[in-house]
């Protein structure tokens, strides 16, 4: 299974290099959220290959039957409509396969389908924790107006009010900085939520 674990890393490396022809940056799992036209929460049920125009070249898609559960973004009722997320047959052009299971979706509306690559937020639903589960379906909207930048040199310096920074330090504190949320505050600034707030309260998942 080629899909990518949110707890894997401190960043999301949007892209399993297995190819020199499909690269992504590496991006915290919000920006990820942010870039996405439709998060979704959906079980696969099952699968399909569409051949390509010349069979066996590989150049075909796979066509993965879902029964989508809940919608994080995008167009509720349109999005619960999807039954099929399409992605390529080569891993080298960004195809990801996945397994029978529930899983947290991002992708695009290209061409009328509902499609997914390896640059997409996707991982196993069972393997979030509950707080990237509360951030998914509460706080990652809140910070799309936010800049989440990275930090290699110390200290870092913040270029404006509306950044939140990921540095190389951030293994010192509480919980990985994948754990955390970039929200934007009444006065316009934006911080990390790392989940210490006493005012808050988890949901169960």
């Amino acid at each position: 299974m080629m899909s990518i674990s949110l707890s894997a890393a401190l960043l999301v490396c949007v892209c399993v290099c297995v190819s020199e022809s499909c690269s992504c940056f590496p991006a915290h799992p919000q920006e990820l959220f942010c870039m996405s036209s439709i998060v979704m929460r959906a079980e696969v049920t099952g699968e399909k290959i569409i051949p390509g125009k010349r069979n066996g070249d590989g150049m075909g898609e796979v066509q993965y039957d879902i029964k989508v559960m809940k919608v994080f973004k995008g167009s509720s009722d349109r999005t619960k409509q999807i039954q099929h997320a399409y992605t390529s047959e080569m891993s080298s052009l960004c195809g990801t396969r996945l397994d029978h299971g529930q899983y947290l979706l991002s992708g695009e509306i290209t061409y009328e389908r509902f499609s997914i690559t390896l640059c997409d937020l996707i991982t196993r639903w069972d393997s979030l924790s509950l707080m990237q589960k509360n951030n998914i379906k509460y706080r990652y909207q809140m910070g799309c107006d936010c800049k989440i930048s990275s930090c290699t040199d110390q200290p870092c310096q913040l270029s404006s009010k509306s950044e939140c920074v990921l540095d190389d330090w951030s293994s010192s504190w509480s919980k990985p900085l994948h754990e955390f949320a970039c929200i934007r505050h009444s006065d316009g600034s934006c911080n990390w939520y790392t989940g210490t707030a006493k005012n808050h309260t988890e949901t169960h998942a």
